[in-house]
Parts: C-alpha cells; structure tokens; sequence
C-alpha cells in the first residue's frame, strides 16, 4: 500500500531540552563571569522571545544564512541578559554569546521526547517516508545524528538551506517533489501555532497538531485517520 509522505518539525516535537534555557543561559554566563539566577533568566527569554521578529533565512549562500541564525540568537541573547539584569557587563560578550550558540549545537542538550524512537521505527515498518521540515538552524543535523535520529529523515528542509521558512507552500512544495506525490498527500506533524498549522493545511498537506496528542505513540493511528479522514487534526 502507498504510505503517505511525513514531514515533521524537530524542536517540540521530536526532541526538548535537557534542561531549561535559564539553566542552560546561567551555566554557561558563569563560566565566562556573569551569574544570575536560573529563573529570572528564563523569565526574561519567555518575554524576549514573545516580541521577537521571525529569524531571517536571507542570503544566497548557506553560509551567509548561518550567519544570519547566529546574528539573530545573539542579539536574543542580548536581550535577555538585558531584561533578566540591566547592570549585567560581560568582559566579551561575543565570545560568550558564541559559546552560548554552540553549546546548542551538543547533543547532550538534547534528548527525544518521550516514545520518539520506538515510534518512529513502527512508522518506517509501516513503510513511510519521512522528512525533517522545520525552521531550526543549521546545528539542527549535528543534533539530530547525535540523537540517533537522523537515520529516519534521509531529506531536512531548514532555513539554511532552503532560504525558506514554515509556513512558505514553496517549502511543502519540495517536500512533495522529494516524495514524487502531490502536496495534499503530505501529512505534516508539529507543535507550531495553530496559525501556522492553518498556513500549512491551506498548502495542501494534512496537519497534524502533535500538542493534541496524549503521548507521541499514539501518532501511526492519528496518521492513518489523517490519509483517511480530515484534512486537520
């Protein structure tokens, strides 16, 4: 039997932090002399990251584009010790702001969400293809095959280098040319906005909203009432 195409965003979906963006942001500002608290600094994230402007995936080489991701994170990151500690200096804050971005590129960051693996071996058993369609940055692979998991997506569109980012139909577009089928069979997983998810159901692909689920083993089922079904779950 044909099996649809699967698409399915990476950060809330397949794998989560191992620990909060404050621990992580404390950690690695006392190493370079800066200690705040872990909370206030997930505090001031939470309300930089609510007003920021989407990540720009501009430039006509991938390079130019990483560029832009590490621009973007680092002034986030500004930002944030701004809001946690208006007082906070750093003796070299492009150094730590650097330091800060990579240590996100380590696996060890990282974990896959719970029944990740185990399902996504049922869904290759079943015989589906899958793909990686997210608006992460380049560190998304490094990530990945640390995890283990980049063996199930053989194709990931990324901003880096597709030059595009979710909702764009362009990038579902590809995705369907990758998997010689029309957009409409698509079936994408995520945790994006419901008016994103909306922007990618009226590209064509079926939707499937991972928060909707009660546990992620729970998705070859939600998968096949999809290709059957409704176009939106």
């Amino acid at each position: 039997m044909t099996r649809s195409g699967l698409c399915f965003d990476a950060t809330g979906t397949l794998i989560e932090m191992t620990a909060s963006v404050g621990e992580t942001y404390a950690e690695i500002a006392l190493a370079h002399g800066v200690k705040l608290p872990a909370w206030r600094l997930d505090d001031a994230f939470r309300r930089v990251l609510r007003s920021a402007p989407a990540m720009s995936c501009t430039g006509s080489t991938f390079c130019q584009r990483q560029a832009r991701a590490f621009e973007w994170w680092s002034e986030r990151i500004r930002q944030t010790f701004q809001a946690a500690d208006s007082t906070i200096r750093f003796d070299d804050f492009a150094a730590f702001a650097r330091a800060l971005f990579e240590s996100y590129r380590e696996p060890s960051r990282w974990r896959p969400r719970p029944f990740v693996t185990e399902t996504l071996e049922r869904l290759i058993h079943r015989g589906h293809r899958m793909a990686i369609v997210s608006n992460f940055d380049y560190r998304l692979p490094f990530i990945l095959e640390g995890l283990d998991l980049k063996r199930f997506f053989p194709f990931t569109l990324i901003p880096a280098d597709s030059g595009m980012r979710k909702p764009d139909p362009q990038l579902f577009a590809l995705a369907a040319q990758h998997f010689e089928c029309a957009a409409q069979s698509l079936v994408y997983i995520g945790d994006d906005a419901q008016e994103v998810l909306a922007a990618i159901r009226s590209a064509g692909p079926k939707v499937i909203d991972i928060g909707a689920l009660t546990s992620f083993d729970e998705l070859p089922e939600c998968i096949d009432a999809a290709a059957i079904l409704s176009p939106l779950i």
